[in-house]
């Protein structure tokens, strides 16, 4: 099946749908190797597929967040977001960069001297260039989706890994993880009211954070806004495409761990190390909603959103990798 059969959903509403950005030729990036791109929507088991890669192999960076994203990639993308009034909790403003080719050419020329510089040592390390770095590379960053136009002009060989995951539970544990990160900065808050600081009060004391993903609704409507930003792009290129249920690897981790293995090319590695990884994955993380009396109504009510519909479409293969 090709990129182009993937997505079924009408782009022909320019008011819901994003404006195709312009098709531009690459600015290529010398490299040993073209990276190995982790995509997924926030909170998709992402995080999952790039600990276990990097288990087996792939390397992410010499610097990784918890959630195991580079720390230079992270930079690198809120940067391209930023610039364009654009966050990753309203990544839209990136579809209209997008459509400017002037824009995204001036973007690209300067990033592309950026990863040429001293400055990649922030992602290989002193005295490395992506010239000379051969094995297999990559990196997960939920942001990539929505700049991955630009990460593809000049690494036009790069391979594609895409996990999708149900976007009800999307939804909720995007919501979990801020009514978490609310709760911390309320029992902060006293403390940091008394503290004597330079700063203004508000600014060391006032609620930060996503508001949006509190509620579970609009939450959803991100998980919506990442799936069609990703359908839509990978079915206007060629490159190969290794596309993930995050539900169905939960089911049977060890028959996809290997066509990873083999999509990402990793070599060497011991059934011990194999054996590992699969032990890692906590099969309970499918399908949580159904347990839950909120999240199960919430779901009747969304189950007939043409995305809801396309992700439960039985015709699209759990996992299936698209060659040019």
């Amino acid at each position: 099946m090709s990129s182009a059969e993937v997505g079924r959903i009408d782009y022909s509403d320019t008011k819901t749908n994003p404006v195709p950005e312009t098709q531009v030729p690459p600015i290529v990036v010398p490299a040993a190797r073209q990276p190995i791109i982790i995509l997924g929507a926030h909170r998709s088991g992402t995080s999952m597929i790039a600990r276990l890669l990097d288990h087996l192999g792939l390397f992410q960076g010499i610097t990784l967040q918890d959630d195991h994203e580079s720390t230079y990639i992270v930079a690198t993308n809120e940067m391209l977001m930023e610039r364009v009034n654009a966050t990753w909790d309203n990544p839209l403003p990136m579809r209209d960069f997008l459509a400017s080719e002037a824009a995204v050419r001036m973007t690209v020329l300067a990033l592309r001297a950026d990863l040429m510089s001293r400055r990649i040592r922030g992602f290989l390390g002193k005295g490395k260039s992506l010239a000379d770095f051969d094995r297999p590379w990559g990196w997960k960053d939920p942001r990539t989706i929505f700049t991955l136009p630009i990460w593809l002009r000049m690494f036009p060989g790069a391979k594609l890994v895409h996990v999708i995951r149900n976007g009800v539970d999307v939804a909720a544990s995007l919501r979990a993880r801020e009514i978490k990160l609310l709760q911390e900065r309320e029992k902060k808050f006293d403390g940091r009211m008394a503290r004597f600081s330079l700063r203004p009060i508000l600014d060391r004391a006032g609620y930060k954070g996503s508001a949006r993903c509190l509620i579970l609704q609009r939450g959803f409507e991100l998980w919506k806004e990442y799936r069609q930003q990703a359908e839509h792009v990978l079915r206007g290129i060629d490159n190969q495409i290794l596309s993930i249920r995050y539900e169905d690897f939960l089911a049977d981790p060890a028959q996809h761990l290997k066509q990873l293995v083999e999509f990402c090319e990793l070599k060497n590695i011991s059934d011990e190390s194999v054996q590992k990884g699969i032990g890692s994955v906590d099969k309970r993380r499918a399908k949580v909603f159904a347990s839950d009396p909120e999240l199960s109504a919430f779901y009747q009510s969304v189950k007939d959103d043409p995305w809801m519909r396309e992700y439960c479409d039985a015709r699209v293969p759990a996992l299936e990798t698209q060659k040019p």
